[in-house]
């Protein structure tokens, strides 16, 4: 996993997200919770999927809890982040998206989501659907621009719950993450870097995301070993300055947050000494 960066520019987020757009789909919210009736939420996966193309250019193409590839296998789609069947208010709210691989999102986490402290309390909602300007008004309440607010205002918004799974848009999992090498099976095993907060990360990405399942141990192994060639080609005595050159801006290259795997060659790059991301 490697942190990303959300892009609040005016071109970069949906039109469906911001503004007017997003008002409307409160509206739909507030239809959806009093048809419910305290039950399920009957929601229409189409809403959310013109956020798609902007949250995969954000990762690279690349699943944003596994890092692994979506364009050969496990097509990635759009992840809330926290549940919509337990965060309903945040189903439309672009800031609990992420663009995520059908085997971590599908598979493994699904609604799991468990946390440290008390979880969010769900908005307080009148006994009836109001009407005019009361609707109105409860409408904006469930609104979360993107466009408008800010990192910091959803970081308060959502930390004080402690949720032990890491969002990469709001938390940098580099402090989290380290990576213990099986030579004899050529896989690759992600662990805690130590303390509480890496412990609870660590064992909710290995629970509920499958970030040690096999293909992907295996995967980072190939990664990994790549990096490893680069690394002891630059250790040998006589490497002319060209070469060393060379091998300096592949090794670079293959820490560019569109590369798979970056976040954990990053790791290892900085253990070894080896220059960082280009």
């Amino acid at each position: 996993m490697i942190k990303l960066t959300r892009s609040r520019a005016a071109t970069a987020i949906p039109a469906s997200f911001k503004g007017a757009n997003l008002a409307k789909k409160a509206k739909i919210l507030i239809d959806l919770y009093y048809s419910a009736q305290g039950g399920s939420m009957d929601f229409d996966s189409a809403a959310w999927k013109p956020a798609k193309g902007a949250l995969k250019k954000e990762t690279g193409g690349k699943c944003a809890y596994c890092e692994a590839s979506t364009e050969t296998v496990a097509h990635g789609d759009v992840e809330h982040f926290r549940p919509k069947s337990i965060y309903w208010w945040l189903a439309f709210c672009y800031d609990n998206y992420l663009f995520a691989c059908q085997l971590c999102n599908q598979t493994y986490k699904g609604d799991n989501f468990p946390v440290f402290r008390t979880r969010t309390l769900t908005p307080a909602m009148p006994v009836a659907k109001p009407n005019g300007p009361a609707l109105d008004q409860l409408a904006v309440s469930l609104t979360l621009d993107a466009e408008t607010l800010t990192d910091a205002h959803f970081v308060a918004l959502w930390s004080p719950e402690e949720a032990h799974l890491v969002n990469p848009y709001f938390e940098d999992p580099a402090p989290l993450f380290a990576y213990e090498v099986d030579i004899a099976n050529e896989e690759i095993w992600i662990r805690s870097t130590g303390g509480a907060r890496a412990d609870r990360a660590v064992d909710s990405a290995t629970k509920f995301l499958g970030l040690n399942r096999e293909t992907l141990r295996r995967d980072r192994f190939t990664a990994y070993a790549e990096l490893l060639v680069f690394k002891e080609v630059l250790n040998e005595p006589a490497l002319q300055d060209a070469t060393r050159k060379m091998v300096e801006r592949h090794i670079a290259n293959l820490q560019k947050q569109r590369h798979p795997f970056s976040g954990m060659l990053r790791w290892f790059a900085a253990n070894w000494g080896l220059p960082g991301p280009a």
